[in-house]
């Protein structure tokens, strides 16, 4: 089917192109969007006629687009939404999600099919989306997928910043390391000095055996000689008895 164009059309030409479409995109699309006219010699005519008052509506669609572009560019949108564990969408997130939340921002306008979305977001993540603001316009905006705004924050950081993250991460785990390298070195020392207190208890221990053992040792001694003079005294007594008793 050939169609005239009456405003800019990405990859199907300029205002008053007649262009060959198919069919079902023109019905369907082209023609309910008041985008196109059918190529009839009648319509063709009112083209010339209005050509003027069509091309000065498609400038000022083009200023306004300019007005939009600076509102929206470098725009970093949260959306919040349910997630599994894994990151995986309790449901999607659509062009209309993002429209309403550039059109709640920025109070613009703008229509779902101007968000250039290739497939519905499905997992937890930060993505870059392109925004057609006009035929030759276009810009990208952030769009941070999260179970919270404060993790939304957090994607886009890390996302906008990659090295640093991980310098940051790098940074905390040699930290821990670090410390856990303390403790344990705290731990060895408080161990070894635990052992050597135990040594030196056993030592006083065993030194306290030992003199207990020597002394015990010393008093048998004691014994058996105070036993030994005793026997000898005995014997003394008993010879100088019987030599008495001899003399009587």
């Amino acid at each position: 089917m050939e169609v005239i164009l009456i405003e800019n059309i990405e990859k199907l030409g300029k205002v008053g192109d007649v262009v060959k479409v198919k069919d079902g995109y023109a019905r369907n699309y082209l023609i309910p969007k008041k985008k196109v006219l059918l190529a009839s010699k009648e319509n063709l005519k009112v083209f010339e006629e209005k050509k003027s008052i069509i091309e000065a509506g498609e400038n000022k669609r083009k200023e306004k687009a300019k007005e939009i572009l600076k509102k929206i560019a470098g725009s970093e949108l949260i959306i919040i939404k349910n997630a599994a564990e894994n990151g995986q969408l309790y449901g999607s997130v659509t062009s209309k999600d993002i429209v309403k939340e550039l059109i709640s921002i920025n109070k613009i306008e703008l229509l779902n099919e101007q968000i250039n979305l290739k497939k519905t977001l499905k997992a937890i993540g930060v993505y870059k989306i392109e925004v057609v603001v006009y035929t030759d316009i276009k810009v990208n905006v952030l769009i941070s997928v999260a179970k919270t705004k404060e993790l939304g924050l957090e994607q886009i950081k890390e996302f906008k910043n990659p090295s640093k993250i991980k310098k940051t991460q790098k940074k905390e785990v040699e930290k821990d390391k670090k410390v856990r390298h303390e403790g344990n070195f705290d731990l060895e020392t408080k161990d070894l000095i635990d052992e050597i207190e135990k040594k030196d208890k056993i030592k006083e221990v065993e030194v306290k055996k030992d003199k207990v053992a020597l002394k015990t040792k010393e008093t048998k001694k004691k014994t058996i000689k105070t036993k030994t003079k005793v026997k000898i005294r005995r014997k003394i007594e008993g010879k100088t008895s019987k030599k008495t008793k001899k003399k009587k």
